[in-house]
């Protein structure tokens, strides 16, 4: 009997300690990578309602997607495809630790490099594309680098960001598509974005994988239909539940 309860007291401190432990390990790949913070916006986050002067682009930019099945759309700001020859704007903010020598990693897939000729960053043209799918510094595949439709990505230097109050924490990027003679991207076109640097420790720090940015086609209408439904549907039950017409009670 006694032994019995031994066993019984051992499992019950050697379960929540594993349990704890599995936390420990996996809580990394829940917070969007572990290191990152980096995030990428749709539009200056100075205009976005929550905490300033960095809201956070999952609860706030509109233009964010949750998870999606493809893997270069789910948990990222999608910026709306609109004129792919009208140059447009994103933005990125260091919403903690400092980063030096930042880059802005532009990835493209097959479909889209049969219609882009080049792609200007704040005037100036990136290029050559590695073709490798090999991701620069410590970025992950996630889903885009290791993709049959990958093609190629190319690096930008972008300015040092500093988290605030430190400044500058935020930087406006011109993004300019050119494309080829007669050319219009497929429907299955994307380009994505990611963005890494150094901290003064020397460490890297990135965009997590939560919070990276789309430039895609079809346009956002169609890409957040589904986000649209379940708003919809909140707001019935919202109003099933505080409207007793609507709601279905049961007889006793």
């Amino acid at each position: 009997m006694t032994s019995k309860k031994t066993s019984t007291t051992r499992l019950s401190i050697v379960i929540p300690l594993t349990l704890l432990t599995l936390l420990f390990l996996v809580s990394p790949a829940f917070a969007g990578g572990g290191g990152g913070h980096l995030w990428f916006y749709s539009q200056d986050p100075s205009t976005l309602p929550g905490p300033q002067p960095l809201p956070n682009p999952q609860s706030y930019d509109p233009n964010y997607v949750g998870v999606n099945s493809d893997p270069w759309l789910t948990q990222s700001v999608a910026v709306p495809s609109g004129n792919w020859g009208s140059p447009f704007m994103i933005w990125l903010g260091c919403a903690q630790k400092n980063s030096t020598n930042t880059k802005l990693v532009i990835s493209i897939n097959k479909a889209a490099n049969t219609s882009i000729q080049s792609i200007l960053v704040n005037g100036t043209a990136i290029g050559p594309w590695n073709t490798s799918g090999t991701p620069p510094a410590n970025l992950a595949p996630h889903g885009v680098f290791n993709s049959a439709e990958f093609f190629g990505y190319a690096e930008a230097p972008l300015m040092n960001l500093y988290s605030p109050p430190g400044t500058p924490y935020k930087t406006a990027i011109n993004v300019t598509i050119i494309l080829r003679n007669g050319a219009t991207p497929s429907a299955n076109a994307k380009v994505h974005f990611d963005a890494y640097g150094h901290t003064e420790e020397g460490n890297f720090i990135f965009s997590p994988y939560s919070h990276d940015l789309n430039f895609v086609i079809p346009e956002p209408a169609t890409i957040f239909a589904v986000i649209a439904s379940l708003v919809g549907l909140a707001l019935f039950a919202y109003k099933r539940k505080n409207n007793p017409i609507l709601s279905v009670k049961t007889p006793a």
